[in-house]
This record gives structure tokens, sequence and C-alpha cells, in this order.
């Protein structure tokens, strides 16, 4: 398979030639949520009839619908139709983050006009970058519009550019108290422009407590397949599967995952593809510790958390197994699921991580039977505005069955590092 073909898929298997590492496969335990079904009572009727029912509906439409147009983009970043740019902060923006950010915003605003937002985009480099600024609004407009034909049918609202900038815009918010959603519309922007793994991350809290969580994740494997490579795992399909897909072979639900989570009823997964018909599959984090056994994941890159370090904090907890290395919040996914035992992620000292880049993988996790705090055990603070600005050291998320034992595995791994 050659690489162009692979990426024209959005495939991961483009990681394999990017990296020029083996290809050998691993077989990774199949998604354990139908297993674990059992031991929580939950349901999607729970969720369906609690008091977040409407907003739940609204924003697993409004993240399906950014779903179904940051696939078109990426497809076009693959086929070199378009292109990133770097911003100010040197953080990669594509068509997509704005146009995501513009339609989910106007799916909320149809149900609740008044709400507040806080969101990664603002439209100032459209409004004020002049004609190339003009030219990728009008391109912004186009991709909206066209997906809102395609999930609401040829009547649709069509949105103008004026339109658009204001919803793009609503995610200005300052958060605090009060009812906020939370929205990165493309959480691993790198992950999204090299056909990687990418996820569209909405939730909602009151007054500091998250009450809803729902994101998307388009590539993700439903089985948790993986590709090895020398010194990590990360999310894959075999050549198999894919020859299959080349063929023209129908294999129905294979990837494109949509997380929901409401406070108290549970975490669930579906397709995220609106014409796959599933029923939403309840999933648990691992219900046991066997180091043997046991998976962590971390961020992709180096520069965004010390590598150096989970493997030590790994190494203390007795985990023989190389990382999962995967970009953007699927990495909570991979938690929820069982997946992976382990989310660790230690940045730069100095760094401040924005609400938007956690919210609705913390939810989906706690609701899966995890728990997620900083690196000392402190849950984190979602009422300080735009960053968590009272974290210590990092972020970690895994069962509340291991949870101590890593805070006692960092202590260790940290108590070593200052020698």
């Amino acid at each position: 398979m050659s690489t162009a073909a692979a990426t024209r898929l959005n495939f991961t298997p483009t990681v394999v030639a990017r990296r020029g590492a083996s290809n050998k496969r691993r077989a990774v335990a199949a998604v354990r949520a139908t297993a674990a079904t059992a031991t929580k009572t939950t349901s999607p009727a729970a969720a369906a009839t609690s008091a977040y029912a409407r907003e739940l509906e609204v924003a697993t439409d409004a993240v399906r619908m950014a779903s179904t147009l940051c696939q078109e983009v990426q497809g076009q970043l693959m086929r070199q139709d378009e292109q990133a740019v770097t911003k100010d902060d040197k953080s990669l923006v594509t068509l997509a983050d704005y146009a995501a950010q513009a339609i989910i915003s106007w799916r909320i605003q149809q149900e609740y006009p008044d709400f507040t937002m806080v969101g990664e985009e603002d439209a100032e480099s459209l409004t004020g970058g002049g004609e190339a600024g003009a030219a990728t609004l009008a391109k912004i407009v186009k991709l909206i519009n066209k997906t809102l034909r395609t999930h609401k049918g040829k009547d649709a609202t069509q949105l103008n550019t004026d339109e658009v900038v204001t919803l793009i815009n609503k995610g200005a918010g300052t958060g605090g108290q009060g009812r906020h959603w939370i929205l990165d519309p493309v959480d691993g922007t790198l992950g999204f422009v090299r056909g990687d793994q990418y996820a569209i991350a909405l939730a909602m809290m009151e007054d500091g407590d998250l009450k809803l969580g729902v994101m998307g994740c388009p590539n993700m494997p439903k089985m948790g397949e993986v590709l090895e490579y020398d010194s990590s795992y990360t999310y894959g399909f075999s050549p198999r599967t894919v020859s299959k897909l080349l063929a023209g072979d129908n294999l129905g639900w294979f990837k494109g995952c949509l997380f929901t989570a409401v406070k108290g009823c549970g975490t669930f997964m579906q397709p995220c593809d609106t014409d796959l018909k599933a029923d939403p599959v309840p999933v648990r984090v691992s219900s046991a510790f066997d180091p043997q056994a046991a998976k962590f994941c971390e961020p992709v890159m180096k520069a965004n958390s010390s590598q150096g370090f989970t493997a030590s904090v790994a190494d203390n907890l007795g985990i023989d197994s190389k990382p999962l290395r995967v970009y953007s919040m699927v990495k909570y996914g991979s938690v929820a699921r069982a997946d992976a035992d382990v989310f660790m992620k230690f940045p730069k000292g100095g760094y401040k991580e924005k609400i938007w880049d956690h919210a609705a993988g913390v939810i989906i996790v706690e609701e899966a039977g995890g728990k997620v705090t900083d690196a000392g055990g402190a849950p984190l603070n979602w009422a300080g505005g735009r960053y968590l600005d009272t974290l210590d050291r990092g972020i970690v998320a895994t069962s509340k069955v291991l949870h101590e034992r890593l805070m006692d595995a960092i202590k260790a791994s940290w108590t070593s590092s200052q020698l």
C-alpha cells in the first residue's frame, strides 16, 4: 500500500510510512466495554431521561456535524488541497478549527440563545487578515453551509459571513461560575494535519462542576487496534484491514468513535458517522491492575510532556509495556474504554493547561469509573477561568483502583528526579 493511498483514507498507517519503523502489529484486547457493562447499572435511557437530556442531544448532534466537517478538511489536507497555518502562539490552525467552532456554536444557539462558551478559537486573524483572511473565511462559510445541508437537508439554514464570525467569536467566554460550554473544536491539530488521531471535544459545566461531555474521535479504531514501533504503540489498522477498504469492502463500524457522558449516568460509545446504526455501548475503565498486561498512554510529542518522567512512573508501577502514544484527547477515550490503564501528562514548568484541552475527556473518564487529578492528587478546578492555574505538575487519569498506587509512583519518581 502506498503512502498516498493510506493518507487519502485518513488512516494512521500514514504513521508507518512517516516514521519508517517496523509495522509489526500487536494484537490488543478488543474494547472491553461489553464485558464490563454489568458493573454499572446506567444505560443510554438513563442519560436520555436525566436533567441534561436535551443538552446531551444538542451536544451529540453538534459534535457529529463537526466530525463530518473535520473529516472532509482532513481529506483535503492529505491531498494537499488545503494547508494549516501557524498562529502567533506557534500552534497550528486549519479551516476545520474555525468551521467546527462555528457549527457547534450554531447548534447550541438553536436551543440556548444566550449560551456562553469557553472555546479555543476566535475570528481575529480572519477579519483582520486582509484578502487572505477574507478568502479563508469564505471557504469556512462554504464548508459550514455544505455540512448543514448534509445533516439538516437541502432546505437547511445557510449562514452568511457575519453570522459565521459571530459564531466563532462565541468562544471568547471567560468561564468561572455559572453555566458554560467548553469546546476544543479540533484537539490535536498536529495529528489532524498528519492524517492521524484528533478529537472534537465539547463539555458543559455549571458552577465549576462538569455535567456532560461529548467527544468525537473520527479516526479512533473501534476495537483498539494498534501498530507497534521500536519505542511505542499507536492506534492504526492492519494491512489486511486497509486492503479490504481499498478493495471496496464494507466493514461497517470499524473506526470513528463518539463518546458521551452525563454526570451520574455513565459513559457510552457509538459511531461518529450517523449513517452507521449501532446502539451506544457502555464503556468502563480497567477493573483491576496487572502490571504484566497494563498499558499507559501519553502525548506523542516530547515537547508536550516529559516522556522520561512518565517512563519512570510506569517503571515504579511495574508496567513493562511500551507507551501508547496518541495525539489529542483521544487518550482519555483510551482510558475510559480500558485500552490503557493510565494516561499521564507532565508538561514543562510554566506551561498553563487550558480547560478546553481536558474538560470533555475528564468527565468521560470519570463517568466510566475512573479518576482524574493533578499529579499531587487534587481534583481539577474548572471554575478558575480559561486555564487550570492551580495544577500540581501535571494531569493523570486512571481507575480508582490504581489511583493511590499511581500517586505513590509519581512521588517516588519525583523524589528521584530531584536528587
